[in-house]
């Protein structure tokens, strides 16, 4: 019966769920790499940075009449940073020279292009030698301007000087290149110049420009904060804040590179042009600006590969668009590619078809079923692996057509392999909720994929209501009683007895909100304090009992022996480590699994702490100052002890660095006076009536005072009252220190 119900639930999961789900055909192609060309749909790249900007430039465009040259020398790079919004108006590619002369990369680029003018942005960029290099290759191409200046913020001003019709403005710094190369294809898609400002303002240059349009800017756009661009620049550009005047930016280049993108929310993304986002790599960002405004597409820097911020971002903004690497696989990874072959769909709850679990789906971007040689889909709780399905042959058989999978885990049980999927076994209760969904791809040529989806929809909660049918939560609580100094966690069963189960599982937890350091994300830790085990096998005298009201003890200042009930786990902490929930988790003998949790903790935790006596008295005194301080005692975890309520104990005062001639210790009485309490030849003495007093919660009052400057230091102890030939017991202790130092002369305060 279970293997005919398997098999049906997979038909229609993957039939009716997910295939008759509505989503766009798939339409991009694979990555395949020409041998002589470098080039694919989802990669653009050359051996070098010329290779890689000819390639681009090629891709982009069949034929332009027209070029923009830029340095490819890095410490010419920041000349060509403000070049793409001209190279856009004129509907121009970027390639790049050496200065002095021309690469063969672009010289072949220029052939195939059929270019007739180009535009320099450098001033590192010689007439003299682009023309020899034009007549030697007999290129006929005119240098239409040169509009490299004598420094970066002129070349700047001429490059915006270009542009017709501007309304609105990019200003960024003129020393870190990332942030313009972040903006780049946006300023160029919006005919905005792109500005460069120092620390003390726009040069006077680019201020004469910006005083020439300033009545028609209507917004104005500044990438990167205050220590970037400071607060004086800001304020002197034209604009209002936060209605026609905005700064955009991030922790780091890369997250100011996606709050860019968060910010124009306009773009089409036609493609995603991805680049490494480090310095010695920014030049491909830069060649491929063009290109991706005249594609009305961002460019997303890398770290070699996407954040899964900006994965989350980008996937629901992809649909049938693909991802282009700009540069070879070291410095943007095939992983950037990923979402061009397979991505995340839905990761949900799901009570349907007899399923009790998650569903994970997925999508078959550059093929389909018959492409696939498997599929694995792991769920995770943190870093746990809680199930993992592996796909069987009948998938692609049955649906070698489809484009969207989906696989289903069942948490109360588990599914026999049915042809479709062999179906993991559940790592843990219904109580363990998924943080994350790995899926693994593996194509029939090899190529592997994987890709992670932390977006979990649904209430997880639903998924237990089956389990309040078989299992209650009662009692969860301190307890100190019959040598219990820790917690106690009551459950009953519902419709069984114990002699129906094959094991419970009592564990407590500890719930923390952690922030992370680094990317001040916060995330929720869970920790198992203890654990306590009951099996058939090893805890035989807990199954033969006849009672639906069961409870489990956790000591935390150690554990038990097996007693035939329990397998006792050790406490994973200290007394500070307090539970957040009780879980308590069932497993009848026909498999099934069950549990609940308790998150209701009563009682004094504080109870739970060994024995303490804390002085109040002060650090520092001076010579004949007489202070008053409190003595208190807790007896805490003490009263767990069966002799506790008899017990009587005194408090033991001995000094153990000072002359006690010099000090004078006093005590308040019941009557309200104080009396001497002198210390003995071993510089102690005991406070509290020979027969002692109970050891409980109190404050004792007392007075000192010091004659003569100096250091001394104390111990304090709670003592038993020992029986006659008993010894006594230090059942708390704590040291003190006090400095006298010579009161001030009067007037010298």
């Amino acid at each position: 019966m279970k293997k005919t119900r398997a098999r049906v639930l997979s038909s229609v999961i993957v039939a009716t769920m997910v295939l008759g789900t509505a989503f766009p055909a798939a339409v991009l192609a694979g990555t395949q790499v020409s041998s002589d060309s470098k080039t694919s749909l989802n990669r653009l790249y050359g051996e070098d940075r010329f290779e890689t900007a000819a390639k681009v430039a090629t891709e982009g465009w069949e034929t332009s009449k027209v070029a923009i040259l830029a340095s490819g020398k890095s410490e010419n790079l920041v000349d060509a940073l403000t070049a793409a919004p001209f190279a856009n108006s004129v509907d121009a590619p970027i390639l790049l020279t050496h200065g002095t002369d021309i690469p063969e990369a672009t010289i072949e680029a220029l052939k195939t292009l059929k270019v007739e003018e180009v535009y320099t942005v450098s001033g590192a960029i010689k007439r003299e030698a682009l023309e020899k290099a034009f007549k030697e290759n007999k290129l006929e191409i005119e240098i239409k301007e040169e509009l490299g200046g004598k420094d970066r913020f002129e070349t700047a001003k001429n490059i915006a000087s270009q542009l017709e019709g501007v309304e609105g403005i990019m200003v960024t710094t003129a020393y870190k290149y990332a942030d313009a190369l972040s903006v780049a294809s946006i300023a160029a898609a919006k005919n905005m110049p792109i500005l460069l400002a120092d620390q003390n303002g726009l040069p006077e240059v680019e201020a004469e420009y910006l005083d020439e349009i300033k009545d028609q800017v209507k917004e104005t756009y500044v990438l990167g904060g205050e220590i970037t661009v400071n607060k004086k620049v800001y304020e002197e550009l034209p604009g209002t804040d936060g209605e026609s005047k905005f700064r955009i930016f991030g922790d780091d280049r890369f997250d100011t590179n996606l709050e860019v993108l968060k910010t124009f929310t306009d773009l089409e993304y036609n493609k995603v042009y991805a680049g490494n986002g480090y310095d010695d790599h920014l030049v491909d960002a830069l060649v491929v600006s063009a290109l991706a405004a005249k594609t009305n597409s961002p460019i997303v820097l890398t770290d070699k590969e996407l954040s899964k911020k900006t994965e989350d971002f980008l996937l629901p903004k992809l649909g049938e668009k693909s991802i282009v690497a700009v540069g070879g696989p070291t410095v943007v990874t095939d992983k950037v590619l990923t979402f061009n072959h397979v991505r995340p769909q839905d990761f949900a709850v799901m009570q349907l078809s007899g399923v009790n679990g998650y569903n994970v789906g997925l999508q078959i971007v550059d093929g389909n079923a018959r492409d696939l040689a498997s599929v694995e889909v792991t769920l995770y709780k943190g870093e746990t692996v809680l199930s993992k399905n592996t796909s069987m042959d009948k998938l692609f058989n049955s649906y070698p057509t489809a484009t969207q999978l989906s696989s289903p885990f069942n948490i109360d049980g588990n599914f026999s392999a049915d042809g479709f999927w062999s179906y993991g076994k559940w790592n843990g209760s219904v109580l363990d909720v998924p943080t994350k969904a790995v899926i693994k791809v593996t194509y029939l040529d090899g190529r592997v994929y994987e890709v992670v989806n932390t977006n979990l929809a649904g209430n997880p909660e639903e998924l237990n209501k089956e389990a309040l049918n078989h299992i209650k939560a009662e009692d969860f609580s301190v307890m100190q009683v019959s040598g219990v100094n820790g917690y106690n966690v009551g459950f009953s069963l519902v419709d069984k007895l114990p002699v129906d189960l094959q094991s419970i599982e009592v564990s407590l937890v500890k719930v923390e909100t952690i922030k992370d350091e680094a990317s001040e994300e916060e995330q929720i830790e869970e920790t198992i304090l203890a654990t306590n085990k009951a099996t058939r096998a090893n805890n035989a005298k807990l199954f033969e009992s006849t009672d639906k009201q069961l409870s489990s003890p956790f000591n935390i200042n150690g554990t038990f022996e097996n007693d035939g009930y329990w397998t006792y786990g050790d406490f994973n902490g200290t007394v500070d480590d307090v539970p957040t929930k009780a879980i308590i988790a069932i497993q009848y003998q026909d498999g099934r699994k069950f549990a609940v949790q308790n998150t209701e903790l009563t009682g004094d935790t504080k109870l739970l702490a060994a024995p303490a006596i804390v002085s109040g008295l002060a650090e520092e005194l001076t010579v004949g100052e007489t202070v008053d301080f409190e003595v208190t005692t807790a007896p805490n975890s003490f009263v767990a002890e069966p002799a506790a309520a008899t017990t009587k104990v005194r408090v033991k005062i001995t000094l153990t660095q000072g002359d006690k001639e010099k000090m004078v210790l006093q005590y308040l009485e019941n009557d309200g006076t104080y009396k001497a309490l002198p210390l003995d030849a071993e510089n102690s003495a005991f406070y509290g009536p020979e027969s002692g007093f109970p050891f409980m919660n109190a404050a004792s009052q007392f007075k000192v005072a010091f004659s003569e400057v100096g250091t001394y230091k104390y111990t304090l102890e709670v003592m038993t009252v020992a029986a006659e030939g008993q010894e006594s017991k230090v059942l708390a202790s704590t040291m003190g220190e006090v400095v006298v130092t010579k009161a001030p002369a009067e007037g010298n305060e």
